[in-house]
């Protein structure tokens, strides 16, 4: 019978979709399609933004820029994912190995928990991301004015006329595929972190738990945990590899979203005909503030859980140890008190009180606004 995987089939389908799963046939030809489209859309979206910086209402260029910024984290993900392939293949790996190895120590059924709680928690964050990309489209189209030229979903400054038929709803059609396109992939690295601290954390639990059940009586019992120890550190450091950039970058974009799309909502409160704005603003905004919450879970959770190692081994008779054995646990011990760490770009630690410093930033600029 096939162990479980904390390998979320959701997150196995996101993956595949954006051409990055390991053994994804033709990725040549998926970076080729991902560069055209991204090139183009960008291109025009930013095009838009400067060309009218001077003539187009405030609230048009923000809402402009702010739906161009995701779409260009969507491009640093991509880029990181085909410079790192070897890191994303080996965290993808170890995840399947681990689920394999040690279910037969895994008596508690921890890790078919943690299955089934990584593919509702992604399955759930793919469908809010596709979501705000309907919410974002119906609330610019169900309110147009047929007088007036015919809206674009994604504002671009086009060489062609866009107003004629049928070369409007191709390029409408085109923009709506993009986002759905677009809002997958950037769920999937959501999911994919967010998996991977699961991982983690079902890793440990059951390290604990063995140790628990049979406490450490011999030396051999003793090498495993160590060795088991050091196999989770070397996983967070591959995964820290991988998305300490995109954290980064993460944290910047998100910050100027949040306090963009955050002062479209202000506007569309105060506005009587701003139910379109309020439609378009809110889900996104929700789905913003979701990432920032779950990367700085993520840092937080798995801090937490390396002290767990720590609390577990000490309340252990560890003491019954020869001396040399003794030792090797004092160590197990104060490594596990450092903690594991995600990092923004190698300089700040993701913990939730990171994020409350952004949300409290961001709350503080709209509440500018909004008085």
């Amino acid at each position: 019978m096939k162990s479980p995987s904390t390998i979320s089939q959701s997150i196995v389908f996101g993956l595949h979709f954006a051409g990055i799963w390991p053994g994804t046939p033709y990725p040549g030809l998926h970076k080729v399609l991902w560069v055209t489209c991204m090139g183009i859309c960008q291109t025009y979206q930013y095009k838009y933004v400067i060309t009218r910086f001077r003539t187009e209402s405030l609230i048009m260029l923000i809402d402009s820029f702010s739906i161009a910024l995701p779409l260009t984290m969507v491009c640093i993900k991509l880029i990181v994912a085909w410079t790192h392939r070897g890191v994303l293949r080996d965290i993808l790996s170890t995840m399947e190995e681990d689920c394999q190895k040690y279910a037969v120590i895994d008596t508690n059924n921890v890790i078919s928990r943690t299955a089934a709680i990584s593919y509702r928690v992604t399955s759930t964050i793919l469908i809010l991301y596709v979501s705000s990309v309907g919410f974002y489209a119906v609330g610019t189209f169900a309110f147009q004015n047929g007088n007036h030229s015919r809206e674009l979903l994604l504002k671009m400054d086009l060489p062609f006329d866009i107003n004629e038929s049928p070369a409007y709803e191709l390029v409408v059609t085109a923009q709506f595929l993009h986002q759905v396109a677009s809002s997958i992939t950037f769920g999937a690295f959501l999911g994919l972190l967010l998996i991977a601290v699961l991982h983690v954390g079902c890793q440990i639990d059951i390290i604990c738990q063995r140790l628990t059940d049979i406490s450490i009586k011999t030396k051999g019992q003793l090498q495993f945990f160590i060795t088991r120890h050091q196999e989770i550190i070397v996983f967070i450091d591959r995964v820290e590899k991988f998305f300490t950039y995109i954290a980064l970058s993460q944290l910047v974009v998100n910050t100027i979203i949040t306090c963009t799309v955050g002062f479209l909502i202000v506007v569309s409160l105060k506005s009587e005909n701003g139910v379109a704005l309020l439609i378009k603003s809110v889900m996104f905004y929700i789905v913003i503030c979701l990432e920032v919450f779950i990367y700085c879970f993520a840092g937080e959770y798995l801090n937490m859980k390396s002290k767990l190692i720590g609390d577990t081994v000490y309340e252990s008779l560890w003491y019954d140890l020869q001396p040399s054995n003794c030792r090797q646990v004092v160590f197990l011990i104060l490594r596990s008190q450092k903690g594991l760490t995600l990092t923004f770009g190698k300089f700040s630690v993701l913990s939730l009180e990171s994020f409350t410093g952004v949300r409290h930033s961001c709350f503080i600029h709209d509440n500018i606004y909004f008085h």
